[in-house]
């Protein structure tokens, strides 16, 4: 659907730090059918486009690994930081995009980035949910109640458990009847560290994983959550983590 104006505390759009923008544009453009549209005044950043419209943003960056950063809309980037650093974060990056936004990215106590996006004048993503689009937000926390609370404090979230098979333990974040994204506990044999997931919604998840290895990306796994759908993590070929989802075969 396409997205009304992004509102403060929630997630308006998702943004690849990557060493080398022209390899993920083109990986991903053709895994989603997305066209990269420059930014006169801000060379390091890229708008990412599905029929048109905004999906997702590419950044230059070579100060770490490759990594989808979630962002949220704030009305003042330098005040959410702030109470961002006394729940006990850090700030990894903060900066004024030309014609795009006031931007930081911040570090959770558990290692786990975000970011904050003060529109400038730019609002983020203009689809959502739709094939080809950010579809959902998730973080992986080795402790999701300690996590959601935070966020919850942060963003003016409410936290809600739940649980759907496969899964013991759900939470999502609320903000009044609206679920802004949810927290899922890291199992014992995962092998992973906490991070924000960005997951993108395409047709068929096995067709767009047997493409993507065809790009250059690794298929991690695949399963089936008879409540959310069919289910994929993949890496792209800078190592940046994502996950697909498609309808139940």
């Amino acid at each position: 659907m396409a997205a009304s104006a992004q509102t403060p505390g929630s997630f308006c759009i998702t943004v690849l730090r990557t060493a080398d923008p022209a390899r993920a544009a083109a990986f991903y453009g053709a895994l989603f059918d997305w066209t990269a549209e420059d930014l006169p005044g801000a060379p390091t950043y890229l708008l990412m486009q599905c029929q048109g419209r905004t999906v997702a943003s590419v950044h230059r960056d070579t100060t770490g690994s490759e990594i989808w950063v979630p962002h949220v809309a704030v009305d003042d980037l330098q005040q959410t930081q702030a109470e961002a650093v006394g729940l006990g974060a850090d700030v990894v990056t903060q900066g004024d995009v030309a014609g795009l936004a006031r931007l930081s990215t911040c570090r959770d106590q558990e290692g786990a980035l975000f970011g904050l996006w003060q529109p400038a004048p730019h609002r983020g993503a203009e689809l959502i949910e739709e094939v080809g689009s950010l579809w959902w937000v998730e973080l992986l926390s080795n402790d999701a109640p300690a996590a959601a609370a935070r966020y919850g404090r942060l963003f003016g979230w409410t936290p809600r458990q739940t649980s759907f098979h496969p899964f013991d333990s759900y939470t999502v974040l609320e903000r009044g009847t609206r679920q802004e994204g949810g927290v899922l506990p890291i199992g014992p044999d995962w092998e992973v560290t906490p991070r924000w997931n960005s997951i993108f919604a395409v047709a068929d998840c096995d067709a767009a994983c047997a493409q993507a290895e065809a790009l250059g990306g690794c298929v991690i796994f695949v399963h089936t959550v008879p409540s959310a759908g069919h289910i994929a993590v993949l890496t792209d070929p800078g190592g940046a983590t994502f996950v697909l989802r498609g309808p139940v075969p």
